[in-house]
């Protein structure tokens, strides 16, 4: 066992062969590195490393392709829209897809993942870490200690009542009945196009929401009897305005007839026709800062939206309606004028 030496810096390093791996084709020898503050620590790590080395070199695989047979193992436990996420990392990989996972070092990770933060988002970053974590998991214990980009809070573009309305004004019957859905509803996009009429439950003046609409990996669009949670399934009552919108149609008839990506590239019209900056997820947003604004405890919100956790929530009213919070802040000094600051007679 090759023995410690002492740094300039006060720590102890051992190297210790790793394995051989070929580079243009030339045969190169790598050797792993154990630092510690201690000579007996650094020894004690390259010792373990050692005695699992072999353990170790038996995965002869990349980072490439532990992926590949991640993504496949999960195929028939995961949504398309996950598999296609994973795709998308897949191709995400860069450098690191052709190193060895017994190969495979913190500062690869690092400097992928910083590679990788100039070109996406931090959430992306995070996703795709961990599903490369996962991938390696399976043939290798080793732990991997990487910083990850800090994720920067949302900023959402919350309509008001007067953008909403103007957009069901201005918007087609199809393209009105699902701003309706979301606005008022709750409802998502995927919610939405899965809807069919054997879903409305008219004695109940509500919609019982069940199903999604999501992506399959040849990018068409397939409807789902599992929601995107189980918080998901739920009965959402709705005005008699909303209902007669939805009509009445054949049991097995979509009631919007469109699918998510149409409605998203409509409304993107409308909206840039109407000079608005928000999403269509963000009538969702928009339902639950008013059901906020009128006193429905959280718990109520959370069920009528089908959210799982209050996060998305607390983010939405931190970003608070403009219009309301005009009001509120005019009733609130409209009662320290009367209380505090009267003039005194």
């Amino acid at each position: 066992m090759a023995k410690a030496k002492k740094l300039k810096s006060g720590s102890w390093r051992v190297q210790v062969f790793s394995h051989w791996e070929y580079v243009d084709g030339k045969k190169v020898k790598r050797q792993r590195s154990f630092t510690a503050p201690t000579k007996a620590e650094a020894e004690m790590k390259a010792a373990k490393f050692a005695s699992d080395k072999d353990r170790f070199s038996s995965c002869s695989y990349t980072v490439g392709e532990a992926v590949d047979i991640y993504i496949r193992s999960k195929g028939a436990v995961l949504s398309p829209s996950t598999v296609r996420g994973y795709n998308v990392i897949r191709q995400r990989l860069g450098f690191i897809e052709d190193i060895r996972v017994d190969a495979l070092s913190n500062a690869d990770l690092q400097h992928w993942i910083s590679t990788l933060s100039s070109q996406v988002s931090a959430k992306t970053v995070k996703n795709s870490y961990a599903l490369v974590s996962a991938a390696v998991s399976v043939f290798s214990d080793r732990v991997f200690k990487v910083t990850l980009p800090t994720r920067q809070p949302l900023q959402y573009n919350v309509p008001t009542d007067e953008d909403v309305q103007h957009l069901m004004d201005e918007a087609r019957p199809d393209l009105r009945l699902a701003i309706a859905l979301a606005a008022i509803g709750t409802l998502r996009r995927g919610e939405i196009c899965g809807l069919k009429y054997k879903d409305v439950l008219y004695d109940f003046k509500a919609v019982f929401v069940h199903t999604d609409m999501v992506q399959a990996l040849d990018n068409s669009w397939i409807h789902k009897e599992i929601p995107k949670t189980s918080d998901s399934v739920r009965r959402v009552v709705l005005p008699k305005e909303v209902m007669d919108l939805i009509g009445e149609g054949d049991p097995e008839e979509y009631v919007v007839k469109s699918t998510p990506t149409a409605i998203s590239h409509a409304f993107t019209r409308l909206r840039n026709k109407l000079g608005l900056k928000c999403r269509f997820h963000d009538l969702r947003h928009y339902a639950a800062s008013i059901l906020h604004a009128i006193g429905m405890p959280d718990q109520y919100i959370m069920e009528r939206g089908g959210w799982s956790t209050d996060g998305t929530l607390k983010a939405v009213y931190r970003n608070t309606l403009s219009d309301k919070s005009k009001a509120y802040s005019d009733k609130a000094n409209e009662y320290f004028e009367q209380k505090l600051l009267r003039k005194t007679e």
